[in-house]
């Protein structure tokens, strides 16, 4: 996979990478089901499927920059429900500041975009000075430096990719993150859900489902233009989400976007209710539904604009 750098302030180069992302966009549908079929087939990566290699794990470390930090704080949430493992996430550019001790029979596991960030390179060898037992790299390129100097690699191939935003890249990191807390589930003798295997099955079904949904997400934004500021709000492992969201809206609309817990509403964003914000939130109908949607209520300032996704079989999307 080849990145292209491009110089934004040229008018033509900008409509290109709105066209790129776009495209890439589009491309999620069937690069999922491609990775779902080479996981089943066992040719993505043969450990995937030897979850006795990870018996002796107790912990999991997670390092990350950017749009693979969001997907790495998801995963803390899959592998600590479903493997029962103690998850650690942390920044590639911080990592290597901290002191920290060794911790045995930890897993380290390396996401990047590129594999050759100076960042990320350094985060590998200070986790592998400090003795960590095994290292996994995630990336998108199979002969990049991360990727021969980690002693496991899961190459998750998206073909080119000229833009500077994550989009395919990041939904390839989500799914290949799922699949080892698959792996390390099995590895801990934990029970995996029963509709585990339809829900992979049905995951590109879902994002073509999303896709089309452009039409209203256009006057959503035609809506938001109004705002002066936007916050994305979710709770647990949507909170990540939320936060590339706000991410997305920095880099690409170039607007003040940030996320935070439902739960945070009051806390500081509520002095802002005199302005003309917008709220995004995240509401699939899970355990803690009913609590977001109180938290969602008492925050009601009345220049407040929401926008809300929400799944319930009562309750029209």
């Amino acid at each position: 996979m080849s990145i292209t750098t491009l110089d934004l302030n040229r008018p033509h180069n900008y409509n290109a990478e709105h066209n790129w992302i776009h495209q890439a966009i589009s491309e999620q549908t069937a690069l999922c089901a491609e990775l779902i079929d080479r996981a089943k087939a066992n040719t993505l990566a043969p450990w995937l499927q030897q979850p006795e290699r990870f018996a002796d794990t107790q912990a999991v470390l997670l390092i990350a920059s950017g749009s693979s930090f969001h997907a790495a704080q998801v995963a803390r949430f899959w592998i600590e429900s479903l493997a029962h493992l103690p998850t650690q996430v942390e920044l590639a550019s911080e990592f290597c500041y901290q002191h920290l001790l060794s911790r045995p029979h930890t897993l380290v596991i390396i996401l990047a975009e590129s594999g050759e960030a100076a960042d990320t390179l350094a985060a590998l060898k200070y986790a592998q000075q400090l003795d960590y037992p095994l290292t996994i790299a995630i990336g998108h390129h199979a002969d990049s430096t991360l990727m021969q100097q980690a002693q496991w690699q899961l190459v998750l191939d998206v073909g080119e990719q000229h833009s500077r935003i994550a989009t395919k890249t990041f939904c390839a990191q989500l799914l290949g993150l799922f699949l080892i807390t698959l792996t390390l589930s099995q590895s801990q003798n934990q029970a995996i859900p029963g509709d585990i295997d339809a829900e992979l099955a049905a995951l590109p079904y879902a994002i073509a489902q999303v896709l089309n949904l452009a039409p209203q997400l256009k006057q959503w934004a035609q809506c938001l233009q109004q705002s002066s500021a936007i916050f994305i709000t979710a709770r647990q492992n949507y909170t990540p989400i939320a936060s590339e969201g706000a991410l997305k809206f920095k880099a690409m609309a170039h607007r003040l976007a940030e996320a935070c817990s439902c739960g945070e509403l009051k806390h500081g964003i509520a002095s802002l209710a005199t302005q003309k914000i917008a709220l995004i939130a995240c509401l699939p109908w899970d355990s803690v539904a009913e609590k977001n949607l109180a938290d969602l209520r008492q925050f009601s300032p009345p220049s407040l604009r929401y926008f809300c996704f929400k799944r319930h079989p009562t309750h029209q999307n």
